[in-house]
């Protein structure tokens, strides 16, 4: 590949990549590059695929909720299906619980439209395997949905290419230079010269800004496994996503089969992240003691990287300390469903504009994303 020079250098091609890349290309020159030759093949490939607008601290609902205008009305060509697909989810809670379930349930139902408190039995009439000795309520979003990651996915990649956007797969970045404010790149699939990278690595952010010479953000990747299980006894199309307000496990119907996980985060090198046979072992025993599943195979598993900060809210700007870099990371589990509302985001910082009002009356502030809120306990440059 010839050295190329363009406007903005985009650093990883998951949702978060791939949405910013989208935006910006309709009025910008853009590369996208990927250090994998199969694309979404880290956490973008492994989601849980769920919008849930109860979900995530406050900021991150907010971008939930400003995404949904994006994903129930996409662009025109964007995508020949729909991407949300009715679900629900519900998230239980035992009797030591119900207080804080209450908690929970006055805090979000004026944000979040049909959400209910629901208990006893009105749980088992959504999912009949729940163990009601165990779980005695629980906050069930009714419009919790589905996503087609893949479709996703796949409109922001084909509407960046068709804005004239270009994409460059099995390109790993071997060292970054800068000067005169003009970063130069070098790849193994040539240089790379542009005044703006933004970096949306994922769990390989911090190298590329150590790379660059930025100071880290702490950005801690956290590895999740999980198995899918065949369930001949029921129908599982129809339950709902189910999960616990301890997040001690979750699991949601798939393609006929259920998805399996013990939500844990178990902090790693970046990595293509594999499930150990132990972690498999305690998805299993938490979701045989909160059901009456009794697991007797165990389908494919599989394992994906989440990235946080401390505050676990994304990290979305320029970098106060050395402009040019744009942090677009730490988005954690929360990827898919906040993609549409952090890619505005990133263009209206780029081109210098305020967030919008609609953003801000769902609480979404510059400050509250910024990499150089009081919030992050940044690392001196390790190269």
């Amino acid at each position: 590949m010839k050295d190329q020079s363009v406007d903005y250098l985009i650093i990883g091609a998951g949702i978060a990549g791939a949405s910013a890349a989208y935006e910006l290309a309709k009025e910008a020159n853009v590369i996208l590059i990927e250090k994998e030759t199969q694309l979404a093949y880290h956490s973008t490939g492994r989601s849980a695929a769920i919008y849930m607008q109860a979900y995530g601290n406050k900021t991150v609902r907010g971008l939930t909720r400003n995404s949904y205008e994006f994903y129930t009305n996409p662009p025109k060509g964007f995508s020949d299906k729909p991407l949300l697909r009715e679900r629900g989810a519900i998230f239980l809670a035992t009797k030591e619980q119900k207080i804080l379930a209450e908690q929970h349930y006055k805090e979000m139902k004026n944000e979040v439209n049909n959400l209910e408190l629901l208990e006893g039995e009105a749980l088992r009439s959504l999912v009949p395997v729940i163990n009601t000795d165990i779980y005695t309520s629980g906050i069930f979003e009714k419009d919790a949905m589905d996503i087609d990651t893949h479709a996703v996915h796949q409109g922001y990649i084909n509407g960046f290419k068709g804005n004239g956007g270009t994409l460059i797969t099995n390109c790993n970045v071997n060292s970054i230079s800068r000067h005169n404010n003009i970063w130069c790149v070098d790849t193994t699939q040539g240089k790379i010269v542009a005044p703006m990278i933004i970096n949306a690595a994922g769990a390989w952010a911090d190298q590329i800004a150590s790379l660059a010479g930025v100071r880290t953000i702490n950005l801690e990747p956290k590895k999740r496994s999980v198995f899918y299980l065949s369930i001949d006894e029921y129908n599982t199309n129809k339950w709902p996503y189910v999960g616990d307000l301890s997040e001690s496990f979750y699991f949601k119907p798939d393609s006929g089969k259920l998805f399996v996980s013990p939500c844990d985060e178990i902090p790693i090198t970046p990595c293509d992240a594999k499930p150990s046979d132990l972690d498999i072992a305690i998805a299993v025993n938490n979701l045989e003691a909160v059901t009456n599943i009794e697991v007797k195979k165990v389908g494919h598993t599989l394992a994906g990287l989440r990235s946080f900060v401390a505050d676990r809210t994304p990290v979305v700007g320029e970098d106060a300390d050395v402009p040019g870099f744009f942090w677009l990371v730490g988005q954690g589990g929360y990827g898919f469903q906040t993609a549409p509302a952090i890619a505005n985001c990133c263009r209206m910082l780029l081109t210098r504009n305020c967030f919008t009002e609609s953003l801000k009356n769902l609480g979404v502030v510059e400050e509250a994303l910024s990499p150089n809120r009081n919030s992050l306990d940044r690392n001196s440059v390790t190269v």
